[in-house]
């Protein structure tokens, strides 16, 4: 028998009991409620409760609007319906589901919370009520009403160069487009080379008493107007008067590298030994010190002193670093001092030795020129058509025609000259020629370091960019002889001929007409952005510029995308993405480079698998383990780029040794997580670059628009 309650369900009505049945004829929304079949017989009774929902579908109450919120205030979108049960409301932005975003609060009458209105926040939102019945769906239009704000907001201090021609910019946003006017803070009117227009403030020929403070504002009919004070230094760049040099002395002795700049304010003097600053003041007793002067002292000299010595001079405005190498050697014996001198038979023993390796040295060098000799007239049979040019995809890696790798090109590469004449098109040689520039203009500075194919040096290059001025450039030196390598170098300023984009560097000129090649590219004053980054974050005040802000951080991530993008689009791979491939100045302007400094400076930051040296911790899986390099892969390398951006030049998995790392990789269990004060957003972006699957990873194109649409506040 079937209860409805404490009353028995009849044979009859709109509910009633057919046989052992239950049956509901027209269902209507009073039947939800609980049921009691009983069933019994001679050896007893049984009782089942069965509860019954009757699920209707929703209807509006009060429908989703459009809406306008007030930038940086809470927000309200309102979804009220009704139906049995109580529906279920949903939020949705741009069809993504909110739920779990903490900025977002989701009311049981199903009204929506904004936290906190920010910009990005105007879209289209969807709320949807739901019953085991179906769903209903509402959409909302929100219009974000502006702040009246600087877009950036302007640094506070702000270095001017002496007898520069300087722009300070100055930009805002509002309900309605502002006007943005420059005013001296102490009243005073600006000077007669001083003119502004559009919100910039434009000096021509900076004098000293340019210094001062000055007030930006921005002003609309809606909002008033809103004011920013600027401090402008005028500076003197840091400038070596005595540059440190390389210097080598006996074990034991006392060595003193010197080191001594100008510039306004006076730059203090600092050194970097090792990768790690110098402080004195811990250890007064410590065997190097620094002097008053700048010079730097190491008493009692021991071989493992040898190495680099960096002399950094720095203001608040400017930072400049000069490099040395100290060399210990034994001291030579004395006459007499030798025990043991070498017999006449000894002596010519070795002359005999000697002289039977060159002779079979040459005879190899013969053998080989002879081989490579007739390698290369039998390729001149099957030469490349006129005006066919292989395609170049990969900066450093293997170059790419119509898919394949080019034999042809690579049997064209002898040991001693990489000279193209016999493969590449006419107007290539044109394009070479363009660049060729005379080696005698240029003039050493200081080496940086050395990779793959050989040294890495800044010079001062005279009429290479504007008329006689010199120009400081980076150069990359050819001494290898492994014939990938030459390859390589010969694809990067293949590459770099090809870029104009303000986020990579230029190529400025070559040196073919003798051995050792030189590759000339552009570089710009504080150097490679790694270095730039553990700077900024060390505890040095006096050496340490101005500490970055998010949004600065988010401008160095956006100009990489942007010059990633650039060399994307004309199908170039770079593979070695890395903040210590990116240069960067003193106005924060950054360049994609490939310094690929891998043989001492960054030698850490490479690993050794399978004969080659590679970037494993900037590096996808399918780089390492299949060198299947791409664009996807540049990705990849961007978002740990990100990563060290955010965590001020730290190694990425610094606690895993590289044995770790790579097994890590291999097996998708290594992760790097948010570094310390890093947006939600910005770390969200990071992991989509990280996506095992190649089409879930964001084109630069994406990125670099994600990027350009965040807020322009600091707390992104």
């Amino acid at each position: 028998l079937w209860y409805r309650g404490s009353s028995q369900v009849g044979a009859e009505g709109r509910v009633y009991q057919a046989g052992n049945d239950l049956v509901f004829n027209r269902t209507a929304e009073d039947d939800s409620r609980v049921y009691t079949c009983h069933a019994k017989n001679k050896a007893g009774e049984k009782i089942q409760e069965l509860s019954i929902t009757v699920a209707t579908f929703p209807e509006w109450v009060d429908k989703p609007k459009d809406s306008q919120l007030e930038e940086g205030k809470p927000g309200f979108l309102h979804c009220s319906t009704q139906a049995s049960p109580t529906p279920t409301v949903t939020w949705f932005r741009n069809n993504v589901d909110i739920s779990g975003d903490s900025r977002f609060e989701e009311f049981d009458n199903g009204s929506l919370r904004i936290n906190n209105v920010e910009v990005y926040d105007g879209t289209v939102y969807k709320c949807q009520s739901s019953t085991p019945a179906g769903f209903i769906e509402g959409y909302a239009r929100v219009q974000v009403l502006e702040n009246l704000k600087f877009t950036p907001p302007p640094q506070p201090q702000q270095c001017m160069e002496l007898d520069k021609d300087i722009t300070i910019q100055c930009s805002a946003t509002g309900r309605e487009k502002p006007t943005v006017r420059w005013v001296k803070t102490d009243g005073t009117a600006l000077a007669p080379h001083i003119s502004q227009e559009s919100g910039a403030l434009n000096f021509i020929k900076v004098t000293k008493k340019d210094a001062g403070k000055y007030t930006c504002i921005a002003s609309n009919s809606q909002q008033g107007e809103i004011k920013a004070n600027v401090r402008l230094i005028v500076t003197v760049l840091p400038k070596f008067k005595i540059e440190p040099e390389a210097t080598s002395v006996y074990q034991g002795y006392t060595a003193i590298l010197h080191c001594q700049a100008t510039g306004e304010p006076q730059p203090n003097i600092h050194w970097k030994v090792k990768n790690r600053i110098l402080d004195t003041r811990k250890n007064t007793q410590s065997r190097i010190q620094k002097l008053s002067n700048g010079s730097v002292v190491i008493y009692n000299v021991r071989t493992d002193d040898s190495g680099k010595y960096t002399c950094i001079a720095g203001n608040n405005c400017n930072i400049q670093h000069r490099d040395a190498h100290l060399y210990v050697v034994d001291k030579p014996l004395e006459p007499g001092e030798d025990e043991n001198p070498p017999t006449p038979y000894k002596m010519i023993q070795t002359i005999g030795l000697s002289v039977g390796a060159a002779v079979a040295y040459i005879i190899i060098v013969l053998g080989l020129m002879f081989y490579c000799k007739k390698r290369r007239k039998a390729k001149r049979l099957h030469k490349t058509p006129e005006g066919e040019e292989p395609e170049m995809e990969v900066l450093n890696g293997g170059a790419m025609q119509n898919g394949q790798l080019t034999a042809e090109i690579q049997e064209e590469v002898s040991v001693n000259n990489i000279s193209l004449s016999t493969v590449m098109p006419n107007k290539r040689h044109s394009m070479h020629d363009k660049l060729h520039f005379p080696r005698t203009n240029l003039q050493t500075i200081t080496t940086l370091g050395k990779g793959e194919y050989g040294e890495v040096f800044l010079a001062k290059a005279k009429g290479i960019d504007k008329g006689d001025i010199e120009t400081v450039v980076l150069v990359k030196n050819l001494t290898t002889r492994d014939e990938q390598l030459q390859l390589e170098f010969r694809r990067e300023f293949e590459m770099f001929s090809k870029m104009n984009h303000n986020n990579v560097v230029r190529l400025l000129g070559l040196c073919r007409e003798a051995e050792p090649h030189y590759m000339i590219t552009e570089y710009v004053d504080l150097g490679d952005l790694k270095q730039y980054l553990r700077i900024s974050k060390g505890k040095e005040e006096k050496i340490k510029p101005q500490s970055l802000s998010t949004k600065q951080k988010v401008s160095i991530c956006t100009q990489v995308a942007l010059g990633m993008e650039h060399l994307s689009n004309h199908r170039f791979v770079h593979k070695d993405l890395a903040a210590r491939n990116c240069l960067i100045s003193a106005q924060r302007q950054v360049k994609v480079a490939a310094l690929g400094l891998s043989k001492d400076v960054y030698n850490s930051e490479y690993y050794h698998f399978r004969q080659a040296w590679i970037p494993l911790r900037w590096m996808p899986a399918e780089a390492v383990f299949e060198d299947d390099f791409s664009t996807k892969s540049d990705v990849w390398s961007f978002g740990v780029l990100m990563w060290e951006v955010f965590s001020q030049g730290e190694l990425p998995f610094s606690k895993q040794s590289d044995d770790e790392v790579l097994t890590g990789v291999k097996n998708y269990q290594i992760k790097l997580l948010s570094p310390e004060g890093c947006p939600s957003k910005l770390y969200k972006l990071m992991q989509r670059c990280w996506a095992t699957s190649l089409k879930d990873r964001p084109s630069f194109s994406e990125i670099a628009n994600t990027l350009g649409e965040l807020p322009a506040d600091s707390k992104v």
